[in-house]
C-alpha cells in the first residue's frame, strides 16, 4: 500500500471522519489506485491512531462503493470490470445532462467566476502540456456544475462515479491526440449554455459532451 500518510494532517475531532476524507481524496486523485490493498493496521500505524477509526472509515467507504471488502482478504480500492466501466460512462452521461438542466439559469457570480478560472487554467495547462493539471481542472469544472445544480444528491452520485472515471481516463484522456485548447473551449460552450434560459439545450449539450459526441 502507498505510504503517503502521516499523523500531522489529523486534527482533534472525530478521527474516523478525517481518515475517511483523507482516504477518499487519495482514491479520487489516484494516489491509491484500483485494486490497491488498504491494510487497517498499517493505516492506523501510519496515522498514529487506533484501528477503530480506520475501520469505521473503511466501512463507510465500502458502503459508498469506493472500497471493496473481500472476506478473509481485507479491504481494497474498488476496481472496475469492462461492463462496470461501460455502465459508469452511461451513468455519467445522464448525470451530467441532469446537472446541466438543473444548473441552467441559476449560476451566481461566484460560481461563474470559479468556472471561468477553471477554463482559463485549462488553457494554461494546455500551453504547458501539463495533462495532469488539465485533468484536475476538468474534474473540478464538472464537479462545480454538479454542486451548482442545487440537488444535494447529485454530488454524492458524482463521488461514486469519479474514481471509475479517473481509472478509465474518461476526463483528460492521455491518448487524446487533438488540441487541448479545443477541449478547454468546449467547457466555454458549456458555461455559455448554463448562463442562458434553455434547460433542454443545456441538458443536450452536457449529454453530448459527456458522451464524447461534440465532434460527431
Amino acid at each position: 500500500m502507498t505510504d503517503v500518510m502521516g499523523a500531522a494532517g489529523l486534527q482533534r475531532g472525530l478521527l474516523s471522519d478525517q481518515i475517511y476524507a483523507m482516504i477518499k481524496a487519495m482514491i479520487k486523485d489516484s494516489t491509491l489506485g484500483p485494486g490497491e490493498q488498504l491494510v487497517e493496521s498499517q493505516l492506523a500505524r501510519q496515522l498514529e491512531v487506533s484501528q477503530a477509526p480506520v475501520r469505521d472509515a473503511l466501512k463507510r467507504l465500502a458502503h459508498e462503493g469506493l472500497v471493496s471488502h473481500v472476506r478473509h482478504q481485507g479491504n481494497f480500492v474498488a476496481s472496475y470490470s469492462a461492463e462496470e466501466a461501460a455502465q459508469a460512462k452511461v451513468a455519467r452521461v445522464e448525470l451530467e445532462a441532469l446537472a446541466g438542466r438543473l444548473t441552467c439559469g441559476r449560476l451566481d457570480a461566484e460560481r461563474r467566476g470559479a468556472l471561468e478560472q477553471f477554463i482559463e487554467g485549462m488553457h494554461t495547462a494546455a500551453e504547458n502540456s501539463d495533462l495532469a493539471r488539465f485533468r484536475e481542472l476538468d474534474f473540478a469544472f464538472h464537479r462545480a456544475v454538479i454542486e451548482a445544480s442545487g440537488n444535494a444528491y447529485l454530488p454524492k452520485m458524482w463521488d461514486l462515479l469519479e474514481p471509475s472515471l479517473r481509472s478509465m481516463h474518461v476526463l483528460g484522456d492521455p491518448t487524446f491526440t487533438g488540441d487541448w485548447h479545443e477541449v478547454a473551449d468546449w467547457h466555454r460552450g458549456l458555461l455559455d449554455v448554463l448562463e442562458g434560459d434553455a434547460p433542454d439545450a443545456a441538458a443536450d449539450l452536457f449529454r453530448a459532451h459527456a458522451a464524447g459526441t461534440l465532434l460527431d
